[in-house]
């Protein structure tokens, strides 16, 4: 069953909206992954950028480098009544890819395909599949996003999640990360690439300025991001450690990777989807045997 819920103002102010609604989900995503669940009611003066956490590697960089969805991860983290580093720590964590990266890790088709070819305007359409949760794994959440500063947008992610995996703002510009195949055990480096796709869709109206911005952040993993705009551009972020490449094209393009689910190989039709389409500005999302349909236009 799907849930969806709205988060608007300020970054802290949408975070603590998603960590009240999906409590209980973070909750238990962290004392799955074995986190602290007990939230210090001390009030602390230390640095925003101190402890074993957010004092060093990924972790100070996400703090560093991505200061609104530090924010409002922070909100979370407040509205979920979990300690803030136990939830960076399921974030950054992530990066590892297989059973730690769950279903952002999970197996998943990515395609983008031309749309209303009778048209003389190009368009495209960007489609995703959404991995099954297993038994006592939190599922899918279908959110939206309404920031004091910047662009409207819809998303779907996960209760826990502050990036979006899959989302378009009111300009239309579309972004969807594929499955997070490998990457670091550690904590050192920087923070998951997942982290463009908010940043793309809260900033920015069209591949250009998202594209330059991906290529800049200082992020890393083993993961595409495929994005999409109104005008029918379309490109593809292939991240591999801290390396990026930009592989702009038309016409299809089709991504599959990531650990195999509780579907198998070949299952991938009875999979829940999401479809963007930049040039009406929706999100279509076919799940539970339904259909459900949000519109910025």
């Amino acid at each position: 069953m799907w849930t969806s819920i709205e988060c608007a103002g300020h970054p802290r102010d949408m975070g603590l909206a998603q960590g009240r609604a999906f409590a209980n989900s973070i909750r238990a995503a962290c004392e799955s992954a074995g986190l602290p669940l007990r939230r210090s009611r001390v009030p602390s003066l230390k640095a925003l950028t101190s402890g074993s956490v957010r004092g060093a590697g990924a972790g100070r960089e996400f703090v560093r480098h991505f200061a609104h969805q530090e924010e409002r991860l922070e909100g979370v983290a407040r509205g979920a009544n979990v300690p803030t580093d136990s939830l960076l720590d399921l974030h950054l964590r992530v990066r590892e890819g297989g059973t730690q990266g769950g279903l952002l890790s999970r197996r998943a088709c990515l395609r983008a395909h031309s749309a209303g070819a009778a048209s003389s305007e190009k368009q495209v359409l960007l489609e995703r599949t959404l991995p099954t949760a297993v038994a006592g794994e939190v599922g899918w959440t279908l959110r939206e996003s309404r920031p004091a500063v910047g662009f409207r947008s819809i998303e779907v992610g996960l209760p826990w999640l502050v990036p979006g995996v899959a989302g378009i703002n009111e300009s239309g510009l579309s972004v969807m990360a594929g499955p997070i195949l490998w990457g670091d055990s550690s904590r050192s480096g920087f923070p998951p690439a997942a982290l463009l796709v908010q940043e793309c869709l809260q900033r920015f109206e069209d591949l250009g300025g998202a594209l330059d911005w991906c290529r800049k952040r200082p992020v890393e993993g083993e993961q595409s991001i495929v994005l999409a705009d109104a005008s029918g551009g379309v490109a593809t972020v292939i991240c591999s450690g801290r390396d990026r490449r930009i592989q702009e094209g038309e016409g299809e393009l089709y991504l599959e990777g990531g650990e195999p689910g509780s579907e198998g190989v070949g299952d991938e039709a009875k999979q829940d989807r999401v479809i963007l389409d930049p040039g009406t500005r929706s999100l279509l999302l076919a799940a539970d045997g339904t259909t459900i349909e949000a519109n910025l236009a």
